[in-house]
């Protein structure tokens, strides 16, 4: 299988696995997910439609005392299913501690999905995700 096509089905098998539903049906939804040293979730408020300009309560904790550091970031799938990776945030407080962003987010083409990702990182290299 081609490395790009395997990254894609990977990648829709992420977004898949976090989203609890098929539609913004719900005003308000949640996203969540954990890999071994990281967890972290969205809490997705005003998500009416696909136009709407959706809440996002990002929140972000280092489970494990590895000397790495951990990030999230949000994805979204648009119409014609092409998948949008959102911008890495970062943790570097180290084990036991957490992080929390609040923030907005639209897309002219649409949000029909939302994902999150959580990841451990050394560097700029990532080591392992959910």
């Amino acid at each position: 299988m081609n490395k790009k096509v395997g990254a894609a089905i990977t990648t829709a098998a992420t977004l898949a696995a976090t989203a609890l539903t098929m539609s913004p049906a719900h005003a308000t939804d949640y996203r969540w997910c954990s890999t071994t040293g990281a967890n972290g979730g969205v809490t997705i408020s005003n998500w009416t439609d696909p136009g709407a300009t959706v809440g996002l309560s990002i929140g972000l904790n280092d489970t494990k005392a590895d000397n790495h550091h951990v990030r999230v970031r949000i994805l979204s799938e648009q119409s014609g299913g092409n998948v949008v990776y959102w911008p890495w945030r970062k943790h570097m407080g180290g084990a036991g501690t957490g992080d929390s962003w609040d923030t907005t987010a639209s897309d002219d083409r649409g949000l029909f999905e939302i994902g999150v990702e959580v990841a451990v990182f050394e560097g700029d290299r990532k080591l392992n995700s959910c």
